[in-house]
């Protein structure tokens, strides 16, 4: 099976086939024989399967099986030795509304 297009749900989702678009959930799990082209926003990540893109977990797994190209934002990794990884480890994750509920001053006339 194949989804072209974003998923959005609640609760854990557990990927085995090919999803090209981004995922946010709370918990997603990419089987080792599971695809996915786009971004990862959740709770719990744990990747097994091939991987394009970038994740944003609080707790990251990555297990032996998986194939990973991306960006890795994470407070918490697990990692199992024999993984193929071309990443970029990024440890802390930014809250992006932090910046946006700050206003601008106004300028006076």
């Amino acid at each position: 099976m194949q989804i072209n297009g974003n998923i959005k749900c609640s609760g854990n989702l557990v990927l085995k086939g090919k999803v090209k678009g981004n995922v946010e959930c709370d918990h997603i799990n990419i089987s080792s024989e599971g695809i996915l082209k786009g971004n990862i926003k959740a709770l719990q990540s744990s990747i097994g399967g091939n991987f394009e893109g970038d994740v944003f977990a609080d707790t990251l797994s990555i297990e032996s099986t998986a194939n990973i190209k991306g960006k890795l934002h994470y407070n918490n990794l697990k990692a199992q030795p024999g993984a193929n990884l071309e990443v970029e480890l990024i440890r802390g994750l930014d809250n992006p509304t932090k910046n946006q509920s700050k206003t601008k001053p106004k300028r006076g006339k």
